[in-house]
């Protein structure tokens, strides 16, 4: 396999925001169940050519984004849909690896809302403010930050501090907001999810770390989103006519314990359903999954398609 990102195919460069990709695919070699001979042999850490002929590497090509569109010089494409050749959807622990994993048994009452974002998107900002401005919140990050700073969760929260100390000593780096958020984020019973674009089966990790935190998402994105997560797990806010009808109900189910428990009732079958298949088509999976696919494809041997 030759490996493409999303970028310019006359330079076949690859973003920042996209390297990891490279990292992720030098597992492949432990996915033998599914490889009859090893992955390497057909993995190239090179650009790939705009024409291939059979012997030479097949070329993946991966684009998660939204606005997601194929090279026209790949043989296997990854995005996020379930009919992309690899699909790879933002559900697995990927993103988070290295954050701090504390979950607080206990909810707050008086601030029921949880929002964090640092891409002031205008669209979402104007549409989180008009929601938040009509409920109890916190909102961490640059965007509408109300918590007097940028990290201000460890002295919210001290018991959110331990890993990510940790964390900052291996990296000789101040731990930063993201490092804690699943931590700050679990102390609330509800979070703020919108997502940046929306269209169908574009579900990001807005909406599952909350799920991963113990909280309840509030959520605004795919129209579809429902074919990704636990049943009765979120408070779809598409479903509300406006942001006071939606800001009344969350203040209604905050104050109702029974209610409020309805959210979590999919947790005691855990991850079953449509959500354990979105689980098991995450990038944690990826490279067994894309290594199984150029086994079925022959390899160096694989034709072009």
């Amino acid at each position: 396999m030759v490996l493409q990102t999303k970028s310019e195919q006359s330079s076949y460069s690859f973003p920042k925001n996209l390297a990891y990709v490279m990292w992720t695919f030098k597992d492949c070699t432990w996915c033998l169940f599914f490889c009859s001979s090893p992955c390497q042999e057909s993995l190239q850490e090179v650009n790939p050519n705009i024409m291939r002929w059979k012997g030479e590497p097949l070329r993946v090509y991966i684009d998660l984004e939204a606005s997601r569109k194929r090279s026209g010089f790949e043989d296997i494409f990854i995005g996020y849909h379930a009919n992309d050749d690899v699909q790879s959807t933002y559900a697995g622990s990927f993103f988070h690896n290295n954050r701090n994993y504390h979950v607080s048994p206990d909810k707050l009452n008086d601030t029921i809302v949880y929002w964090s974002s640092s891409r002031c998107v205008s669209q979402r900002n104007q549409l989180a403010a008009r929601f938040l401005s009509l409920v109890p919140h916190h909102s961490f990050g640059k965007c509408l930050n109300n918590v007097g700073g940028l990290d201000k969760a460890l002295s919210f929260y001290p018991e959110c501090s331990a890993d990510a100390s940790a964390d900052a000593s291996a990296s000789a780096s101040a731990p930063q907001w993201w490092d804690h958020l699943h931590c700050a984020m679990s102390h609330y019973k509800f979070v703020l999810a919108i997502e940046n674009t929306v269209t169908e089966s574009y579900v990001t990790e807005k909406l599952y770390y909350a799920l991963d935190a113990g909280a309840v998402p509030i959520y605004f994105g795919a129209p579809n989103v429902w074919d990704f997560i636990p049943p009765g797990s979120i408070v779809d806010g598409s479903k509300f006519s406006s942001p006071e009808e939606l800001a009344s109900y969350v203040k209604s189910v905050a104050d109702d314990p029974v209610a409020y428990a309805e959210f979590h009732a999919w947790r005691r079958c855990g991850v079953l359903g449509n959500y354990g298949k979105t689980r098991a088509a995450s990038l944690d999976t990826l490279p067994c999954r894309l290594c199984e696919l150029v086994r079925r494809k022959g390899g160096r041997d694989g034709r072009t398609l």
